[in-house]
């Protein structure tokens, strides 16, 4: 490969990769709950600055660390849920009550942090390697591994086990599957756990080769929401063609114009846009086939 195309291609997987484990537990938990949660992002933040507490601060092992952010992260995740839930029980109500949510905890990491956190430890190296002539690091090539192990996982799980068989139940339809005795409420709780670890590993693979800062909860935010349009809410099939359309759509802008380098976000709002306005439902439909 040669020219702009090397870049295109190499970015465009590791990153399409990225999209999708920053994505999955986004459609994963709409798809469920059929809500729009915001503080998703949030705790991409959140776990991001715990691991720089545990690690950096109080000295704690690494993965040790790892784990309490983790599990810091599925605490608020939880919590946060189960707060909107009983405060904001309608989706537009809970929607707004997400919002506030994120922009207090960026407001208080703001506070404890001011001008962010440069050196969040990693548990790979972030030394560039060379692929095709392309410097990739090396926390993207894993959590690119780490992400194709958990779709299979999440699919085995959503497929073939019994829980898995509930949580579709409960997407399609929540009033029927509690009639057939599924515990509906630990169905949620179930799905928004899962969820809040999917974007903690998310964090705790991509954040150290980048900056931590109290903004940072956005992009995730952006690229899961964006997905998510692309594939349609709540389509956790569609999630892996969505995430790389994404990818290659922004590193094609990118290479082939030089003067949009760092407008990815861009890009991604203008593809968004561009779905809801030709394909307002995106490639798999609004539907429940999580």
């Amino acid at each position: 490969m040669t020219g702009v195309l090397a870049p295109i291609v190499v970015y465009g997987v590791i990153f399409g990769l990225t999209y999708v484990l920053i994505a999955l537990g986004f459609t994963l938990l709409f798809g469920i709950s059929r809500v729009l949660n915001l503080t998703y992002g949030a705790l991409y933040m959140v776990t991001a600055y715990s691991v720089y507490y545990f690690a950096v601060q109080l000295g704690f092992n690494l993965l040790l660390s790892v784990a309490l952010a983790v599990g810091v992260s599925v605490v608020v995740g939880v919590g946060v849920f189960l707060l909107c839930a009983r405060l904001a029980p309608d989706p537009m109500r809970f929607l707004i009550v997400t919002i506030f949510v994120a922009l207090l905890l960026q407001y208080l990491f703001e506070y404890w942090y001011p001008g962010g956190v440069e050196l969040v430890p990693g548990l790979v190296p972030i030394q560039g390697i060379l692929i095709y002539g392309v410097s990739v690091s090396p926390t993207y090539l894993v959590s690119g591994g780490v992400t194709l192990v958990l779709i299979v996982l999440l699919w085995a799980w959503i497929e073939w086990t019994p829980y898995g068989h509930a949580v579709r139940a409960t997407a399609e339809d929540p009033e029927t599957a509690a009639l057939f005795g599924i515990r509906v409420r630990s169905v949620y709780l179930v799905v928004v756990a899962v969820a809040s670890i999917l974007v903690a590993i998310a964090a705790v693979l991509i954040v150290p080769a980048q900056e931590a800062t109290p903004e940072m909860w956005i992009e995730p935010f952006v690229i899961a929401f964006v997905v998510s349009v692309i594939g349609g809410l709540g389509n956790f099939k569609w999630t892996i063609p969505a995430a790389f359309l994404l990818s290659f759509t922004q590193f094609t802008v990118v290479f082939e114009f030089p003067a949009t380098a760092g407008a990815q976000d861009i890009v991604a709002f203008l593809v968004a846009i561009g779905f809801i306005i030709v394909l307002p439902h995106g490639f798999g439909g609004i539907g429940h086939d999580t």
